[in-house]
């Protein structure tokens, strides 16, 4: 990793975890006013408040979002020329898969099933995963159960990130120019991911899955900080993603479009 990727690591999360920065500022404000230092401290919790006030109130960073899910057009079936299809894991939660001793998904499951469901309606296409090698276990044990053989799936399980999905991926499958791949992956994330796999040498066919911006909204939908809060966690990591790749040269478009 290099420096400019350390610093950036640092303050990203910052920026991805904008709840905890708020937090942080209420907490100074409230220690320089015990302190005494009035004008510091009502300036740290004027701040934050007006933070708080912002992602309460003003659906910013569900446009964002939505702006994301929106980038690819939603695709009904693939073109007859593709090749295959590849999934991206990131499906799986670590975390409480170990605590409790199941499998357990997140809320980008979607994809998975979608997949599944791709695989066996084009059973003449070559399929792939990637991703770590507990994702990896994870997903043979389970397109067995759901009627997938897992010997029919190229696997890799090396990848840490989009980056290594791309990178590894190209290893596994060597795609020529000529080939077409069906790239899947939730919606949100599209645009990062097609612009990483065709760094790559992949001539990707987006095939977007798992939406979560419903599109057509209720009165007083955009209210709350939960939602806002989510959304820009879940968009500005894929943003600051998109930017870096672009600055690295691990993209070639800043923000990867439809061709």
């Amino acid at each position: 990793m290099t420096t400019f990727e350390t610093i950036y690591r640092f303050f990203g999360w910052w920026i991805i975890n904008i709840d905890l920065f708020l937090l942080l500022l209420i907490f100074l404000g409230g220690g320089c006013l015990y302190f005494k230092q009035n004008t510091w401290g009502k300036r740290f919790l004027l701040i934050s408040c007006t933070g708080l006030a912002f992602f309460g109130v003003v659906p910013f960073s569900i446009w964002m979002f939505e702006s994301l899910e929106n980038r690819f057009p939603k695709m009904t079936q693939i073109p007859s020329e593709a090749k295959g299809i590849i999934l991206l894991g990131g499906s799986v939660d670590k975390m409480t898969s170990l605590g409790r001793g199941e499998i357990a998904y997140n809320l980008t499951a979607g994809k998975f099933i979608g997949f599944v469901q791709l695989a066996k309606k084009y059973p003449h296409l070559q399929l792939a995963f990637t991703g770590t090698k507990f994702e990896t276990e994870a997903a043979q044990k389970d397109f067995l159960a759901l009627g997938l053989d897992p010997r029919a799936v190229h696997f890799e399980q090396e990848s840490k990130d989009t980056k290594d999905n791309a990178a590894k991926t190209a290893v596994l499958l060597n795609p020529r120019p000529d080939e077409k791949w069906v790239l899947v992956t939730s919606a949100y994330h599209m645009p990062r991911s097609v612009g990483l796999f065709r760094k790559a040498g992949f001539n990707v066919i987006p095939y977007p899955m798992d939406y979560h911006a419903p599109g057509n909204y209720e009165m007083w939908f955009f209210l709350g900080l939960q939602l806002s809060l989510e959304a820009w966690q879940a968009s500005i990591r894929e943003w600051l993603g998109m930017m870096i790749n672009y600055m690295m040269g691990r993209s070639d478009e800043l923000y990867p479009s439809p061709h």
